[in-house]
């Protein structure tokens, strides 16, 4: 530990305890990875406070004695985000910033620390029977509305309202020197954050940034009325192009407040984890209790699920839907354009059970940071033009097809989620391998995983071949016109922009962040002297000749 990182240690111990001061090096292991695993550097130090004002203190600490800052949110990241880029630097896990600090139901909008969990939101809100317009992403249990609001983040009501840098209407925000910035109307004297739209859109500045322009303290979002009813479909498709083109037909329709789409291997994967997809007993109680069903219907619930369950298992690719809407005859209006829409592309009707199960309790408990078998899982993701999905789904089929000899040399398997967020058909590929466990999975995997899996060999011929193969794909899609969220440090962003797009974001990051202590290399901005941004070759499989 060199000199400064002591007198900032010491510091900050003065400020927020030495509980809130972490510097042994079990703990910074674990702040130095990500789902994707460990990077080049761990943090010297991980700082938890407890108040924005601790938060605005601390940051002017430890930037002020030339160390980096790096925000941190519910960690469920995968594109190496939070990982220290560089060797002197302080990860700032904002967990415990995690109060709803005003729901304010006469102006319609709430605010929370960025802390907050989107499952203690929604659940807060809910019992006064509203909703924020997009309201979470499947790991909500553990994700931050901070940790969406600077990595963007699409699922929950996206169809409708699309991602969350759609929705935000105001951020406090902590620049590398301390100081704290308000945007929307409660930028001026006396406003409060209302309105995000007063003179230039300094919120959307500092939305999906990555940290690279500052740490968000809190975020204000708009409230609606929870929908009155809501209703669920699911179609069987043949092929990989065919769920394509049925997503995009569907979005054009603007009827779906979430769509997603789940291919043979992830059917599959459900099919071997049988029954605990339904979650028991538990499971059923919360369908029966979101369907309000007659009394003593758990016995037919119970059923309806498990049989469900077995149809779509037996499906190849299956698309799932949600409405919402004033009253039930609404919703059977939309279920009816839905299915006019979609049946002459399906190979036929599914049961609707996964997207009522996933809608009876939007956050459970996440258990599948593993895959089948206790495999290493990693993603990749695009957003493209609605024109180019099936193009895209060709192109990413024939991509594996191509590499289908490494794939099976290194045991690793692929599989799909498909849907679309606005006018974007979105497409994520993952990756499951047999390899070690790390410290991020060692932290968040059920104990039961880790009990089973701890001792699995790492296997890092397999790893290589994947990160390659990630890389390689991200990159192919760029040829496609892909765009992504949660751009961290792996997707290629400053290096894909025009020359006068790259000067702009480089001089805001100057002006926010003259020293680049706020999370270096993020975005690309600020990368390390020598270090390149990826470019794409005509030939991908070439990159992998030496395997």
């Amino acid at each position: 530990m060199t000199k400064s990182v002591k007198q900032v240690t010491a510091g900050l111990v003065d400020l927020l305890g030495s509980a809130r001061v972490i510097s042994d090096p079990p703990a910074l292991a674990y702040y130095g990875t990500d789902i994707s695993g460990e990077g080049t550097h761990r943090p010297v130090l991980a700082i938890k406070p407890d108040t924005v004002d601790h938060l605005c203190r601390a940051v002017a600490l430890v930037t002020g004695a030339g160390v980096a800052v790096i925000p941190r949110g519910g960690g469920y990241s995968y594109t190496q985000g939070y990982v220290p880029a560089v060797a002197n630097a302080a990860v700032i896990d904002v967990s415990d910033l995690n109060r709803i600090v005003e729901i304010n139901e006469a102006d319609r909008y709430v605010t929370v620390e960025a802390g907050c969990t989107w499952s203690a939101l929604f659940e807060a809100l809910k019992a006064k029977k509203l909703r924020t317009p997009f309201f979470g992403t499947l790991s909500g249990s553990a994700s931050t509305v901070g940790g969406a609001a600077s990595n963007n983040a699409q699922f929950f009501g996206s169809g409708a309202y699309g991602t969350m840098s759609d929705v935000v209407q105001s951020l406090d925000v902590v620049v590398a020197d301390g100081r704290l910035v308000e945007t929307g109307s409660a930028a001026a004297e006396g406003r409060t954050p209302f309105f995000r739209h007063f003179g230039p859109d300094f919120t959307g500045l500092f939305l999906g940034d990555g940290g690279a322009f500052g740490i968000k303290a809190r975020v204000t979002l708009p409230l609606i009325a929870l929908p009155a009813a809501e209703g669920y479909v699911s179609f069987a498709f043949e092929r990989f192009e065919d769920i394509a083109e049925a997503h995009v037909a569907l979005a054009r329709e603007d009827v779906a407040a979430e769509q997603w789409g789940i291919d043979p291997e992830g059917n599959e994967s459900l099919a071997k984890r049988g029954f605990t997809f339904l979650e028991g007993l538990a499971m059923v109680r919360d369908v029966a209790e979101a369907s309000k069903p007659a009394g003593g219907a758990l016995k037919s619930v119970a059923k309806m699920l498990v049989d469900g369950h077995r149809a779509v298992l037996r499906t190849g690719w299956s698309l799932h839907a949600v409405v919402e809407a004033a009253s039930e005859r609404e919703v059977e209006t939309k279920l009816g354009k839905i299915r006019r829409v979609l049946m002459p592309m399906a190979l036929k009707e599914l049961p609707n059970t996964i997207p009522q199960v996933t809608r009876a309790k939007p956050f459970r408990a996440i258990k599948q940071l593993l895959g089948p078998d206790g495999r290493n899982w990693l993603p990749v993701h695009g957003l493209f033009p609605l024109s180019r999905a099936a193009e895209v789904a060709a192109v990413t089929d024939e991509y594996f097809v191509r590499h289908r000899e490494i794939i099976t040399r290194h045991g690793i398997s692929v599989s799909y989620l498909t849907g679309t967020v606005g006018n974007a058909f979105t497409l994520e590929p993952m990756f499951f391998w047999k390899d070690r466990l790390h410290a991020f999975h060692l932290k968040h995997a059920t104990s039961e995983q880790v009990q089973a899996f701890a001792g699995t060999p790492p296997n890092p011929a397999a790893r290589e071949a994947v990160m390659t193969l990630r890389n390689d794909l991200a990159l192919l899609w760029g040829a496609y016109g892909a765009i992504h969220m949660q751009v961290g440090k792996f997707y290629p962003y400053v290096g894909t922009l025009s020359s006068a797009s790259a000067a702009l974001a480089t001089s805001i990051k100057t002006a926010l962040d003259p020293n680049n202590l706020m999370n270096p290399g993020a975005l690309g901005l600020g990368l390390p002297k020598g270090r390149k941004v990826s470019e794409f070759t005509e030939f991908p499989q070439d990159l992998l000749a030496g395997e």
